[in-house]
Order: C-alpha cells, then structure tokens, then sequence
C-alpha cells in the first residue's frame, strides 16, 4: 500500500490553526506515551526488581550479623561455664579428706561462735552419684548440731561456702533455745561433694 505523503500535508494544512494544533499534541502526547511505555517503565521495573535484591541482600547481612553475635555470646557462656566447672571440681575433695572436712567445720564453728553439740559423718548414708575418667564421686551427709545466734550462724556459713569443699544442705531446721532467748538450735545435714581417684589410678597403672 502506497501513501501519499503530499495529499496529508495539503489536507494537514488546509486545516485551521486550532485542528492542527490538536493534532500535533495529540502526536505529541502519543510520542510521550510510547517513550513510557518502551523506556521508562522497564527501567522502573529494572530499578524494582534491583531495590528488592538491595533488601534481600541487607536481611541476609543482618542474619549474618545476628548469627554472628549469637555464635559470640554463645562462646562467651560456653567459657563461663567451663570456669565455673574447673572452679567446682578444685572443690570436690578426695574421699579420704573426710577427717580434714570435720576438722575445718569444727574450726570455723569456733571462729564465729557457734557451739558444736553434733558433728558426724554418717557413711552409710553415703550415695554415689556418679563416674568419669577421674573417678567415682559421692556424697556424703555430714550431721550437724549446734547453738549460736541467727547472724553467728549466717557468718558461719558464709565462711563454709568460701572454703575449698562443695557441699548442699539439707533438712535444715531451726528451734528457738528455751534457755536462752538469744541462741537458736541449728540442726542441719551437709551433704559434702568427694571423689574416690583411687579407682581412676588403678586403670591407668
């Protein structure tokens, strides 16, 4: 199909000013239009679709860097508790300090005051707790009875806890003194934390 370019200008301006003028924004607008359509709106749709890889990429950063923070304060407990775990086990003394044991009791009772009426191992009440390449660990109920005042008997265990032993009170009970109204009656077990190592050594030998 041919066209006539010189017929469309002759119609075009045998047109008035204000059709031609009409005519001429409408190419215009149309131009316009076909630049948004075929440039512009690609590009935006380019630049969306890199924003979201930018935020995809910004939460994974952020994941790592949580990770990371985890992974730190993860280690961070991690050492804590094997500081706290060495620090327990030079607690634990060997089955055959049980007489040292009751002389430390004894002689920390006396620095604060506190009259021993009852100081007893009670060993066959010992239970055994547990095994590992160190040896055979027990507890052992110590039985303890004696009369003081509530803050002679607070120092008193505070002292204790400071030692080099590991222990866990039980069946802690306190009665008043009819004789005297200032001193308490103190009846209490301490379960003192040993290891056996003898067992331990024979293996290795």
């Amino acid at each position: 199909m041919k066209i006539d370019l010189s017929k469309i200008l002759g119609y075009f301006n045998n047109l008035n000013d204000q059709a031609r003028y009409a005519i001429l924004g409408g190419a215009v607008f149309l131009i316009i239009l076909l630049d948004v359509f075929l440039l512009v709106l690609p590009q935006i749709s380019g630049i969306v679709h890199v924003n979201g890889q930018i935020k995809e990429l910004s939460a994974d950063a952020q994941q790592v860097l949580t990770d990371r923070q985890r992974i730190n304060q993860l280690k961070k407990n991690l050492r804590e508790a094997r500081v706290r775990l060495r620090s327990l086990s030079m607690k634990v003394r060997p089955i055959q300090e049980v007489p040292a044991i009751l002389s430390t009791i004894s002689s920390i009772a006396n620095e604060y005051g506190v009259k021993i009426d009852q100081l007893v191992s009670e060993k066959n009440q010992q239970e055994a707790l547990t095994a590992d390449a160190d040896g055979k660990y027990y507890a052992l109920p110590i039985l303890m009875k004696a009369r003081c005042g509530y803050h002679m008997f607070g120092r008193f265990l505070n002292k204790l806890e400071n030692e080099n032993m590991y222990f866990i009170l039980k069946d802690f009970i306190i009665q008043n003194d009819e004789k005297d109204p200032n001193t308490h009656l103190f009846s209490l077990t301490i379960n003192i934390i040993l290891v056996d190592r003898t067992s331990a050594r024979s293996k290795n030998l």
